[in-house]
């Protein structure tokens, strides 16, 4: 799979050099990919002897985060609830458990909307590429916005819909009928909810 194939577009390095104005605060590519190249992160997975299960973990190597949704031991499929923990560069963790049936995708945080997504996928109602994956690159997308406005924060509640929207909105002008409908579906996903 190529990376337009996932929603994201990257042009020539060549070219990237030259557009510095679109660079975050005003860096030219170069600087931007020499600090990624030296930034880490922790994924985090499984928890030994907690019972729970890690059905999806991300690891942010920009701000050195990461995020894991869980199945607690006293999960029920009627009613779901899962858990989910974020840790900042520091190591430090923050636990939050997410109902599901109570998430607004256009006023929710990221745990909330990686807890949905994996719901999602964990109900056999979309695949991992329709569900997960299109939330970790609205929350790519989201992060790019929010650092170039100098804040950034997984709690800070967002409205996803209009960040999907905004995507397809790109993948039209750009010419991708095939990630214009792809992101579609992801859209569907969340108006259902509502």
């Amino acid at each position: 799979m190529n990376v337009n194939g996932i929603g994201a577009r990257y042009p020539a390095a060549g070219y990237e050099t030259r557009r510095t104005e679109r660079n975050v605060a005003g860096r030219n590519f170069a600087e931007q990919a020499a600090d990624a190249a030296q930034a880490t992160a922790t994924l985090h997975g499984a928890e030994e002897g907690s019972g729970d299960i890690a059905i999806s973990s991300w690891a942010d190597v920009v701000s050195g985060s990461s995020i894991s949704v869980y199945k607690t031991q006293d999960f029920d499929a009627a009613n779901p609830v899962y858990k989910v923990k974020t840790w900042d560069k520091s190591g430090n963790v923050t636990e939050q458990m997410v109902d599901v049936s109570k998430v607004d995708p256009e006023n929710c945080d990221t745990a909330e909307m990686y807890a949905y997504t994996a719901h999602l996928k964990e109900s056999g109602k979309g695949s991992f590429e329709d569900t997960v994956l299109k939330a970790a690159v609205a929350k790519a997308v989201k992060n790019a916005e929010q650092r170039s406005a100098g804040s950034w924060s997984f709690s800070e509640k967002t409205d996803w819909v209009k960040i999907v929207n905004d995507i397809m909105h790109s993948e039209y002008q750009y010419g991708d009928l095939k990630g214009y409908m792809e992101w579609k579906k992801f859209l569907g996903f969340l108006e259902k909810c509502n």
